[in-house]
This record gives structure tokens, sequence and C-alpha cells, in this order.
């Protein structure tokens, strides 16, 4: 594992330690979780952003989500998004399976 240093502001530090001490965790291991999940949200939003564009079909945009199909429909209809389906786009969707 390697180490990176960050400057945060104040109040995100405090918040951070906040949680920790609720949690009874390190402060170390709450950061983790906290890159762990943001991650996960900007690869999803990203995707999603270049799968609405019509950058990306929904399997490669599943899968750059780290999502399985069926997961990544379910993340779109969960922000309103509608699947976008077309001839050329169901042509591409079979080519991805």
């Amino acid at each position: 594992m390697k180490v990176k240093t960050i400057r945060l502001r104040e109040d995100k530090i405090h918040e951070i330690e906040r949680i920790a001490k609720e949690e009874g965790k390190q402060i170390s291991e709450v950061l983790r979780e906290v890159v762990e999940k943001g991650l996960r949200v900007y690869r999803i939003e990203r995707a999603i952003e270049k799968y609405q564009r019509g950058l990306l079909s929904q399997g490669v945009a599943a899968e750059e989500a780290g999502l399985t199909i069926q997961e990544f429909h379910q993340e779109l209809k969960r922000r309103g998004f509608t699947l976008r389906m077309d001839l050329d786009l169901i042509e591409a969707e079979l080519k991805d399976l």
C-alpha cells in the first residue's frame, strides 16, 4: 500500500475525526473508506455521463462503472435516466454480448 499526502480544509478534518471517534476507527481507516466510496460513485457517474452522451454502450458503461448490466440499469433508473434505445444502439449492445 502506498502513502499519499493530501490537504483538507479544517472542517473536513474535524468531520473525519468525529466519524472516526463515533465509529471507533482509526482516522486512516475512515479516510480509506471515504475514498473508496467516493471513487465508486465517481466511476458510476462518469460511466452514466458517457452512456447518456452516446460515447459508451450499456455493456461498456456498466463495466467502467464496475456494475453488472442490471445494476447499471438500476442506477440509471434511480438517477432518473432512461435507457437509450435505437437500432444502432441495439446492434452495438448485441456486439458487446
